[in-house]
């Protein structure tokens, strides 16, 4: 079953690469900054999610870029192999720089990908997004 977006949290996480809140059928990360982000590191949001959503629940990753950090693109293919109910993939940008680089990031993507300026924009893309998918 799909879940209309709310505010209500299932839960959050905080690793040393960022901080992670969990969503029915929605995940915003906001990493930390200078982090290097990469398959190894997130491992533990991996695991916690499964704990949140199984395979079949229908899932958009916010991911809302309030720092500056960097990581391996291939990273978005491996977590496919991982979340292979991923639907939609969004960015939240708040300057120039990380705009090119979520531009260059959706080569990376084989799911829906939005670059957005406010994080509210993101939840209602993602809202219309998986509303679609039913």
């Amino acid at each position: 079953m799909i879940y209309p977006l709310t505010d209500k949290q299932l839960g959050t996480l905080e690793l040393d690469i960022g901080f992670f809140r969990f969503y029915p059928n929605l995940v915003v990360s906001e990493m930390k900054e200078g982090v290097v982000v990469n398959f190894d590191n997130c491992l533990p949001l991996f695991i916690k999610a499964l704990e949140y959503y199984t395979t079949d629940t229908p899932l958009i990753y916010i991911s809302n870029r309030i720092n500056s950090y960097s990581f391996d693109p291939t990273l978005h293919l491996e977590a496919k192999t991982v979340y292979s109910n991923l639907k939609g993939y969004g960015v939240v940008v708040y300057d120039e720089m990380n705009y090119r680089i979520a531009l260059l990031e959706q080569k990376f993507m084989d799911c829906p990908v939005n670059i957005f300026y406010s994080i509210e924009e993101a939840k209602i893309w993602a809202s219309k997004l998986l509303m679609s998918t039913q």
